[in-house]
């Protein structure tokens, strides 16, 4: 029993140098740690205002074209903003195969039974809407975006060179080279300037709609960095003529993705 007593009056000192020992290593170890976890209070005052206002630029390519426009935003709250926007893009039709006149030397390229080259006016209001933010130390803020609007198709006339062939006086037939539009069994040796036909551009009001997701990869709160993925609706009562195989279309559904750039501040 005394052995135990002994050995048990042995451990407790024993116990609390080791207690001690351990308390000192971390106490003299954590002030050497480097821990990253930034304050609002260290950041660039930039960094730490509210904003009011968003303007941005974007680029697109989408399933039957491309085009570029801008958004004039309004940022209602942390997780809401609206848009004023307008875009022009170029309109083709899926049907649209380039080709070119072998049995002639030195032809332009032209798509076979174009009749318009189309392009498409949009304006309208949007909003976007944040789903996920971004985590303190930075990365990707996701949003979902709807809008929708008005549309006015530009219609312009597309031009060929063709070969026709004329009565001489000598009772021979003169070779003549002309531009005019899509003709079924014509002649066709080319592509006509783009200028060609530019005053006989015809209209086709419409309406749109469309439903995407935005990724913002900005660095800092006063700049946008986004790629936008969307799925745009769009109906013109009147129809739009691009090819002679498919006239008076009145309905398109297309995929767009965009890169947007631009920058919140706030007007005083």
């Amino acid at each position: 029993m005394l052995g135990g007593t002994a050995m048990t009056a042995l451990k407790r000192p024993l116990l609390r140098t080791l207690m001690l020992t351990l308390f000192g290593a971390c106490a003299f170890l954590l002030p050497a740690q480097n821990i990253d976890i930034q304050s609002e209070d260290g950041q660039p005052l930039e960094e730490r205002l509210v904003y009011s206002r968003q303007n941005t630029y974007h680029a697109a390519i989408h399933s039957q074209g491309f085009g570029a426009g801008f958004k004039i935003g309004r940022i209602k709250s942390i997780n809401r903003t609206t848009n004023w926007e307008a875009e022009l893009v170029s309109l083709h039709s899926l049907k649209e195969i380039k080709t070119v006149n072998i049995s002639q030397y030195n032809t332009r390229p032209f798509v076979y039974g174009k009749l318009n080259s189309a392009f498409v006016l949009r304006f309208g209001y949007g909003e976007e809407r944040r789903i996920f933010g971004k985590p303190y130390w930075g990365g990707i803020e996701t949003r979902w975006t709807y809008a929708f609007g008005a549309s006015l198709a530009l219609l312009k006339p597309y031009y060929y060179y063709v070969v026709s062939y004329q009565p001489s006086t000598n009772g021979g037939y003169i070779e003549k080279i002309d531009e005019q539009t899509f003709e079924q069994g014509i002649d066709i040796l080319g592509k006509a300037s783009f200028v060609k036909g530019i005053g006989e551009t015809h209209f086709s009001p419409g309406i749109n709609a469309s439903l995407g997701l935005g990724f913002d990869i900005a660095k800092t709160r006063t700049r946008v960095q986004s790629i936008n993925v969307d799925v745009k609706a769009e109906c013109f009562p009147l129809g739009v003529s691009i090819m002679d195989s498919e006239q008076h279309r009145r309905f398109f559904l297309t995929f767009m993705l965009s890169y947007h750039w631009g920058s919140r501040f706030n007007k005083y």
